[in-house]
């Protein structure tokens, strides 16, 4: 009912139906994930030790804190808004292409942190195997007893104190991945951030909507620019921010979010631009015209101004006639 209301003098918009139905489901999900705890707990979110598809689904929904949920469905509607109502293409103002939006870029966010994680395995996969490469054995001894034994038996032992002794070193980092995998990742701060990758590259190549301001490149760059600075890339970084300075935001999500975001308006309006070329007598031609958001803002001025003259002159045929006399 809620969604009829304030969608009924637009029918044609599609995308503000989208936008309040992906923040009416947020609500929803915050409001009643007690009262069905058993499919809404936040058990079921996504982690990276055990996720998978549907608890990456629930955490773009989830929040616990109401000042977390209204700051991100502010920035969603802000944002999604700009993208997908305030433009002169159809094809952006589908409601499939919101809510798949919004679905793209919350998963995607989560698979960046997977590779992070990755990333971090391999960091101390090196590690390790630089402690073993410095305690391998090369004495006569360890060779002569290799020699016996048909293989390089004198590694076992090396390798598995080179294993302990760097995870003994490192504890601080070692746990860190592990907390690193083990948490529960909540929130649609990852969808917002992806469509704030999205507004950045629509404002600077896509013919379909307007162009940012000073500030809102200046906030924009400069919220990115903080969140990958807090991101923790490395082990020593990975480690200040569980142990030193962990604010429990999840700046890492953030940044990977905007990147795909970045690269998903990329495939949107290369879709776009490929879509209306011409391929012999048959052609897929988007639906939107091709022009910016100032020019249709122009058009619609000169269009009420044309039907204020026209109405003028059916109020006042007597004036107009005196007129065409004179």
């Amino acid at each position: 009912v809620v969604v009829v209301f304030l969608t009924m003098n637009r029918p044609s918009e599609e995308s503000n139906t989208a936008l309040i139905f992906l923040i009416l489901i947020n609500f929803f999900v915050f409001i009643f994930r007690n009262d069905f705890h058993r499919h809404l707990n936040i058990g079921r979110t996504y982690r990276i030790y055990d996720g998978d598809i549907s608890s990456m689904i629930l955490s773009m929904f989830y929040h616990i804190e109401p000042g977390h949920l209204f700051v991100n469905m502010l920035a969603l509607h802000r944002y999604g808004s700009e993208l997908f109502v305030n433009t002169s293409s159809k094809r952006w103002k589908s409601f499939f292409i919101v809510v798949l939006s919004y679905l793209v870029c919350g998963i995607a966010a989560f698979i960046g942190i997977e590779l992070l994680s990755t990333y971090h395995e391999y960091q101390w996969n090196q590690r390790v195997n630089n402690a073993r490469f410095a305690r391998k054995c090369n004495h006569w001894i360890c060779e002569s007893i290799n020699d016996i034994w048909g293989e390089d038996i004198s590694s076992h032992f090396t390798n598995a104190w080179a294993d302990w002794s760097t995870t003994l070193a490192n504890m601080d980092v070692k746990l860190s991945m592990w907390h690193f995998k083990l948490i529960y990742r909540i929130g649609a701060s990852g969808v917002v951030y992806g469509w704030m990758g999205m507004r950045l590259l629509t404002s600077w190549v896509s013919p379909h909507h307007s162009r940012l301001n000073t500030l809102d490149y200046f906030f924009l760059i400069g919220t990115l620019a903080h969140d990958l600075s807090m991101s923790p890339v490395s082990l020593e970084d990975l480690r200040i921010s569980v142990f030193l300075e962990g604010d429990g935001i999840d700046h890492s999500a953030h940044f990977l979010g905007a990147c795909f975001g970045f690269l998903w308006a990329f495939i949107l309006i290369l879709w776009e631009r490929i879509s209306n070329f011409r391929f012999g007598g048959w052609s897929w031609r988007g639906q939107g015209r091709r022009l910016g958001e100032r020019w249709e803002n122009e058009e619609l001025l000169r269009q009420r101004e044309q039907q204020r003259r026209e109405q003028s002159r059916l109020l006042n045929p007597r004036r107009t006639n005196n007129i065409r006399e004179r």
